[in-house]
């Protein structure tokens, strides 16, 4: 069972000259676990705006970065210091993170959509629909790989029009993530262009 300091929690954080008491309380649907480095990181952001990804949390010389190491087990127990480095984002930074999420989202739709067209040439390529049918079948989904390749290279065209602080290290690693993973999604889309180009030359020539 988790002791009572497990679960409340008081101490204070210094953030350049100022400094604010904090006291943690465990989320009554969190019963039974104990309190974590992520509860500390979601309150300061609470009292500062400084997003846990922006924030560098130290406490006797050692960072905390794992959001799921509990509190007790680093040391931090009813009135210690625990220094705090970061700032909160810029007017600027915070308009391109919503950007960022609007093209996570339209990002994601497209991955689907990706999905849904390589089920149905799947199908088309192992014979489930009927001879007549499958080259209009097969060039309506060319149209929709088209479709999404344009989509994808607009996601792109956005990202790289996005420009953060260089402080603000999770927003620029996040966005090298999306960047890697729209690239990903393009190569599959080229992929599966010169399969239903192959299959509708062959088609074709019969």
């Amino acid at each position: 069972m988790a002791t009572k300091e497990a679960k409340v929690l008081s101490f204070q954080v210094v953030h350049g000259t100022s400094k604010f008491d904090v006291r943690l309380e465990l989320p009554p649907e969190e019963a039974g676990d104990t309190l974590c480095v992520k509860h500390l990181m979601d309150e300061v952001y609470r009292r500062t705006d400084i997003p846990p990804d922006a924030q560098r949390l130290i406490y006797k010389g050692r960072s905390l970065k794992d959001g799921d190491e509990e509190l007790n087990k680093v040391g931090i127990k009813k009135g210690v210091k625990v220094m705090l480095i970061g700032k909160k984002p810029s007017p600027v930074d915070d308009e391109n993170t919503r950007e960022m999420k609007s093209v996570e989202e339209t990002y994601e739709k497209e991955a689907k959509k990706l999905g849904d067209i390589t089920y149905e040439l799947d199908g088309i390529h192992r014979g489930y629909l009927d001879k007549e049918k499958r080259s209009d079948a097969t060039k309506a989904l060319e149209k929709r790989l088209a479709s999404v390749a344009e989509s994808l290279m607009r996601l792109l065209e956005k990202l790289d029009a996005l420009r953060f602080e260089e402080t603000n290290k999770g927003a620029r690693g996040k966005r090298k993530s999306l960047v890697d993973k729209i690239q990903v999604l393009l190569n599959r889309v080229d992929g599966l262009s010169r399969g239903v180009s192959d299959m509708l030359a062959r088609w074709n020539a019969l």
